[in-house]
């Protein structure tokens, strides 16, 4: 459940760190002012939602995982497996430089500070509100398309 939790947050940050950067992801425009710059990337947001978050929840759950156990089963220190699964975070997250790398990078700073700051057990209640974070920003999205135009 955690990392479920963990992909909804980075679903959620990454989405909307990415259409901040890169709001005109085609460079249709070359000089935009600052409202035209946030237009664009709160209308591109729904667009990266739908590739970003299917392959976070998916790829990136499993080798978040995957890392954590090769992190546990080398590492026999709690520091020394975090800067494990922080190294195979970063091999994993290299599949598609830059983008993924990001991704990937906010997937284990989400999932570290959740595991060591959560101290009671983690309940489904919390794991559907994770998934309901990057699906209400997706239906911000489209809301704020369909006014605008």
């Amino acid at each position: 459940m955690r990392k479920i939790i963990s992909a909804g947050i980075t679903t959620f940050l990454f989405t909307i760190i990415f259409a901040i950067g890169e709001p005109d992801l085609f460079r249709i425009h070359d000089n935009l002012s600052l409202g035209d710059r946030l237009h664009e990337a709160f209308s591109s947001v729904c667009f990266y939602l739908l590739y970003a978050g299917p392959v976070i929840y998916v790829y990136g759950s499993m080798t978040s995982l995957l890392s954590e156990i090769i992190a546990r089963f080398v590492a026999p220190r709690r520091w020394v497996q975090l800067t494990v699964s922080a190294v195979f975070h970063g091999v994993f997250g290299l599949i598609l430089y830059q983008i993924s790398l990001l991704a990937a990078a906010i997937f284990y700073l989400s999932d570290t500070i959740f595991f060591i700051t959560r101290k009671k057990p983690l309940t489904p209640h919390i794991t559907v509100a994770s998934v309901l974070l990057p699906l209400g920003l997706w239906l911000a999205s489209w809301i704020y398309i369909r006014m605008t135009g």
